[in-house]
């Protein structure tokens, strides 16, 4: 419930010690523990803190360079990419989505989170939901991905571009997330050019059942 509270100094410290666990675990190639996985779920991205990755900022000069040695040249490029839409939900937001859907009259099922971060939406499922579902998440962002795949073992995390999840069409009884919003032009050879949050919506009401519900912010 306190998921990203403080400011941005704050929030980059709980990232940076999240990404020096997750390392820590791959490593040692092992189950992580139960206060593991409250360090790795405090992991919010990137999304609003820009200044960790100006170079000419003063006030952040230590903390440019702490990210630089601490992420690899692929890792380091994803996370300044993200900037702009790796925005984590917060839980209020998320348990009146819940609340909707089961108003709705879903009680459980096969569940598609197509832009999952670290698997909030997974996280913060209701246990009468969550007991009857199977999560399948896909996430661009390797940080992210791999958290999300220590943090919930028993659902399916893809680690890729929503473009290249590989996804059964009409197979899903809901999809829900907070989607990527975006002005720019996004191209997929199934659905031509869109708008990046127009993209989502249009392949996720094809993985969705006929019936079944979208529930995005």
């Amino acid at each position: 419930e306190q998921l990203g509270i403080g400011g941005p100094k704050q929030k980059f410290n709980r990232n940076v010690t999240a990404i020096q666990l997750l390392k820590k675990i791959e490593e040692e190639n092992r189950n992580i523990t139960k206060d593991e996985q409250q360090v790795l779920s405090e992991y919010v991205g990137w999304g609003g803190i820009p200044e960790a990755f100006d170079k000419n900022n003063s006030s952040w000069s230590q903390e440019y360079e702490q990210l630089k040695n601490l992420l690899t040249e692929e890792e380091y490029q994803n996370a300044i990419g993200s900037v702009l839409n790796a925005h984590y939900t917060q839980p209020v937001v998320i348990n009146a989505m819940y609340t909707a859907l089961s108003e709705l009259g879903f009680s459980g099922g096969k569940i598609l989170e197509p832009a999952a971060g670290v698997g909030n939406f997974i996280g913060c499922a209701p246990e009468n939901i969550a007991d009857r579902s199977f999560f399948t998440a896909v996430e661009i962002d390797s940080i992210s991905g791999r958290i999300a795949k220590q943090l919930y073992p028993e659902s399916e995390v893809q680690v890729c571009g929503y473009e290249n999840a590989k996804l059964r069409a009409g197979t899903f009884d809901v999809a829900v997330g907070n989607v990527p919003f975006g002005d720019l032009g996004f191209f997929d050879k199934e659905y031509g050019t869109k708008q990046l949050h127009d993209y989502f919506f249009a392949k996720t009401l094809d993985k969705v059942k006929e019936g079944g519900i979208v529930a995005f912010v």
